[in-house]
């Protein structure tokens, strides 16, 4: 008898704890909501799940409902301000893009659950639904579904801007149709043009322009600008000093402005790179021949000499020295247009003279006159701020063209 009574009760047992698991697997069968469209012409909604209880609502083809549980295939929805039970098959599930705004955001196994993956910001979503603050998801560049929190996705798709490599043309170059020589010109660049970098094919580039003319070149004819300046070394003479004031005009002295441009200038080289030397840092005086010294000492790859002019009350404009024709007339013909393109004074040219600082100067070597200090107007321009700016740019425009098919 009590071996019946026993098997009577682990009976029981037995059919209470299949009961547990199967409503246990039934009340869990969807434990997010989620939003999905009526496939049906009519929907009946009843107050439970299954055919044969009261029908309390009815819903129409194309209807979005809240799906809030289901079990069995029956669906709790919510629609307005009603909700009640239909059958599942006629739902379709709404799924939506979300994109991550967190720079890095964890995907969880469940909602608040262990960490399964990592994405990124900007990465694109497809979103199932939601528990709370949670939102289901699968994401396609890792493979996986889980839960992120909602507080890091949006609907808005995120502006990402094409990044190019930057080149610049090292002489005057034709930019043609196709990879090679055999396709036909589209436009002849001058050097010094700025392009980005779209391909690259059998020794050519493929370039789009400012216009947005797009092109081939070969790569032989186009360089990296970041590479132009690094490295050089420049030496930058601020002429005169100390007790050798240079030209006078009614207000400012040469020393003083030879010396601001000289400062305004090295900050532009150092960025790109460059290895600045000054010759003075200070208002102090040095020989010529200390100046070229510290030129052949350094082994400048350019010595450039800034200087302002003096002769008349009307003289005006720029002009630029050489001595050495092969050595030093290109650095001066390259510094001469760059300053002449950046302050838009008078060009005087680049042309020959017989000054001790390129004469025993080993290094190519420029002098510069940047301006009229005997000249009431041109003085009160070159002592701003602007102008300064300007001489600076086209004095380092000048040594980037100079510096650019080497």
């Amino acid at each position: 008898m009590r071996f019946a009574s026993l098997g009577k009760t682990i009976l029981c047992f037995l059919v209470l704890f299949s009961f547990l698991v199967s409503f246990h697997a039934e009340s869990t069968e969807a434990a997010y909501s989620f939003q999905a469209k009526v496939t049906a012409d009519v929907l009946n909604v009843r107050s439970k799940p299954g055919t044969t209880y009261s029908i309390v609502g009815k819903v129409s083809k194309g209807q979005v409902v809240t799906v809030l549980e289901q079990k069995n295939g029956w669906s709790r929805i919510s629609y307005g301000t009603k909700s009640g039970w239909v059958s599942s098959k006629y739902l379709t599930a709404i799924t939506w893009t979300g994109y991550v705004t967190a720079t890095k955001l964890n995907l969880r196994s469940t909602p608040g659950g262990s960490v399964i993956g990592t994405l990124s910001k900007g990465t694109a979503l497809t979103v199932y639904g939601k528990d709370g603050t949670w939102l289901k998801v699968y994401s396609s560049s890792i493979r996986k579904t889980g839960w992120v929190s909602a507080s890091y996705v949006t609907t808005q798709k995120p502006i990402i801007k094409a990044t190019y490599t930057k080149l610049v043309f090292k002489v005057n170059s034709n930019l043609r149709k196709g990879p090679g020589t055999s396709y036909p010109i589209l436009s002849t660049e001058s050097a010094g043009t700025f392009v980005d970098k779209l391909s690259e094919k059998d020794g050519w580039v493929q370039v789009k322009k400012l216009n947005g003319m797009i092109g081939w070149v070969s790569a032989s004819l186009v360089r990296d600008p970041a590479t132009v300046l690094k490295g050089r070394v420049i030496v930058l003479d601020a002429g005169h000093g100390g007790y050798d004031s240079g030209a006078r005009g009614v207000t400012f002295l040469e020393k003083n402005l030879t010396f601001t441009t000289t400062l305004t200038l090295t900050p532009l080289l150092q960025k790109a790179g460059a290895k600045v030397i000054l010759t003075r840092s200070t208002d102090k005086y040095l020989t010529l021949a200390q100046r070229v010294n510290i030129s052949n000492y350094y082994k400048a790859n350019a010595f450039l000499s800034l200087h302002y002019n003096a002769y008349s009350t009307t003289s005006t404009g720029l002009m630029t020295f050489y001595y050495n024709y092969s050595k030093d007339a290109p650095l001066a013909r390259s510094i001469q247009n760059g300053i002449v393109a950046s302050t838009k004074l008078r060009n005087m040219g680049a042309k020959y003279g017989n000054y001790h600082v390129l004469r025993d100067n080993r290094q190519p070597a420029a002098l510069v006159e940047l301006g009229f200090l005997s000249n009431p107007y041109e003085e009160k321009l070159v002592a701003t701020s602007s102008y300064q700016q300007k001489a600076a740019q086209g004095l380092y425009n000048g040594l980037f063209l100079y510096f650019l098919p080497r």
